[in-house]
């Protein structure tokens, strides 16, 4: 709490230090008449006004969330850019007396404002997706690279090639004006699609840039005129124009962003972005062949842009192959994603029948291909067990309980069946409260272990349901078979005809008492540990029964103790 008290405290000092500053500008302008004294009074009070306001935005990246600290670097960087194109203004107007028509300074604030534009694009109030994270930035990039090439192919020229003050300020009052349209146009969004605080921080900023943009064509008219010195009534607004973005950045310190996660605007922002900077690239070509044709231009200007043109070609396709690499793996992402959804059942979180639909046959031809190699590996665990799985009298619990505590049981059936089962297994909602497990690369001679540690799984422990106080005792009956049915000849019995023999070792189970599991097998064959019954018939094949037992449940006669049979549980239950 006091490092809050003590935080607010030096916010509002370094904001009445601002002011002053604002205030002593504004005197400056009016009591002191056009001097020396005043250009230096000017010019120090703006520098130690593009200082705060630098700082004050890299303290706010000091204490922000990583994706949100870039945008404050940014806006930080900006005015320190900006601070060191005042150095050079200070030396021409306080040292040589004489400011240039060209200077490299008007280049720092060009590459500062560039900075701040790229910074709010960023929208620190907002928390991106890692999607707009990653192609987002890439667009971005791409505008700010395309703004860098027109500064260099429009300005620089006239400035170092072939100096011509004309073309100079021609070219580059454009671009400031375009600039100062885009940053502005983006503040005016914040100020729209944000709310709270984000909402003042942005109508500040829209203010001050609105005004500021004003001021300097001002300035650029009355430097044309002829009338412009340090110090006059116009250096005190720009003096409050750079105290209100010290103001803002002191506005948005530890302001959290918001996610952006289902907000359609953040959609159209992306889109926009992403929709201009594609078209914006067919500027390269244009200006190129413009240069190319252009043989009125001075030789060293028209060898320049050529040769600027044919580098700008390849950093902006290089950009692009980035770009369209990430946007195949985000679409392979996604599709993975949207198939998963496709093959995963709401309810219960496992895998649906799509799935079992989809990946039967290649678990099939696996096990078909194992028993067919003449490889000396070891032969155990070649086989391809189903286990139908039913949860027992559910229908009594959706009759006492209702529907919701019914649909909590099959969610939590699902997730014991998952902790009994290997990786490499798959759980699969069959039907109703029926599951499927698949059990991959096992033995048929210990699939009964397996069947036991479901039925323990799941009968063992009570579930308890709160909105009834009550503990449901829930079994499970289990059905089993391995494909193939024979090894000697794999391809004999077909893994549906398998799957028909497991469903009616289910039918046995439910019909010999249930709470219990009845496996399946060829005459001749055993279980480790186990005892197989006579041989019976199942559609014409002869099958060995063998049957294991599921834990014993002791019924309790205590008001909260209910004793309905079936298998599973309810998820929002403990056990």
């Amino acid at each position: 709490m006091g490092g809050i008290v003590r935080l607010r405290s030096n916010s509002k000092i370094w904001a009445v230090v601002v002011v002053c500053l604002v205030i002593a500008q504004a005197l400056a302008s009016m009591l002191l008449p056009k001097s020396y004294p005043l250009s230096a009074i000017t010019d120090w009070i703006s520098f130690v006004l593009i200082v705060s306001a630098s700082g004050a935005f890299a303290r706010n990246a000091c204490s922000a969330k990583p994706r949100q600290r870039l945008c404050w670097i940014l806006l930080a960087g900006g005015y320190a850019i900006e601070a060191c194109s005042q150095i050079l203004w200070m030396h021409w107007d306080l040292v040589r007396k004489q400011p240039p028509s060209m200077s490299l300074g008007d280049a720092c604030i060009f590459l500062a404002w560039t900075a701040l534009i790229l910074g709010f694009a960023l929208r620190p109030h907002v928390e991106p997706t890692p999607q707009h994270q990653r192609l987002g930035t890439l667009d971005l990039l791409l505008l700010l690279l395309t703004g860098l090439y027109l500064y260099l192919f429009l300005v620089i020229p006239w400035q170092y090639l072939a100096p011509e003050p004309q073309s100079y300020g021609s070219a580059y009052k454009f671009l400031a004006l375009a600039q100062d349209a885009i940053l502005l146009s983006i503040v005016a969004h914040g100020w729209r699609h944000s709310s709270g605080r984000w909402r003042h921080f942005y109508a500040l900023l829209t203010g001050v840039i609105a005004f500021d943009t004003g001021m300097e064509y001002v300035v650029d008219s009355l430097s044309d005129a002829g009338h412009y010195f340090s110090g006059g009534w116009y250096d005190a607004t720009s003096a409050a124009c750079l105290a209100g973005m010290t103001f803002a950045a002191l506005m948005g310190h530890r302001l959290e962003p918001a996610s952006e996660c289902g907000d359609s605007d953040s959609e159209r922002f992306w889109l926009w972005a992403s929709r201009l900077a594609a078209p914006v690239t067919l500027i390269l070509p244009l200006l190129a062949a413009w240069s190319f044709l252009d043989r009125s231009l001075p030789s060293p200007v028209w060898n320049f842009r050529v040769l600027l043109s044919l580098a700008a070609v390849v950093v902006f396709a290089f950009v692009g192959i980035v770009k369209q690499a990430r946007l195949e793996r985000e679409l392979a992402n996604a599709n993975r994603e949207l198939l998963d959804a496709s093959w995963t059942d709401l309810l219960t979180g496992v895998r649906n029948r799509r799935f079992f639909t989809n990946s039967i046959d290649a678990d099939v031809q696996q096990v078909l291909r194992s028993f067919a190699s003449n490889s000396s590996a070891d032969i155990r665990n070649r086989d391809l067990v189903f286990y139908l799985i039913d949860i027992d009298h559910f229908k009594k619990v959706n009759d006492q309980f209702g529907h919701q505590i019914g649909d909590q049981v099959l969610a939590e059936v699902a997730r014991r069946i998952n902790s009994a089962a290997r990786l490499s297994d798959a759980v699969i909602r069959w039907g109703g409260e029926e599951f499927l497990l698949l059990s991959r690369y096992t033995d048929r001679k210990e699939a009964h272990i397996l069947a036991n540690r479901i039925l323990e799984s799941v009968g063992s422990r009570p579930y308890r349901v709160e909105a009834a106080k009550a503990n449901l005792h829930i079994t499970g009956s289990i059905g089993w078979a391995a494909f193939p049915w024979t090894e000697m000849q794999p391809s004999q019995v077909p893994h549906d005809q398998v799957l028909v023999l497991a469903d009616y070792a289910l039918y046995q189970a439910k019909g010999s008492g249930r709470n219990r599991a009845v496996g399946l097998l060829p005459p001749g064959q055993t279980v480790r540990g186990e005892t197989v019954d006579a041989t019976i018939y199942i559609n014409g094949i002869p099958a060995s029964p063998v049957t294991t037992l599921g834990p014993h449940i002791e019924e309790s006669s205590a008001p909260n103790q209910t004793t309905t049979t079936a298998k599973s549980s309810a998820a929002s239950a403990t056990s």
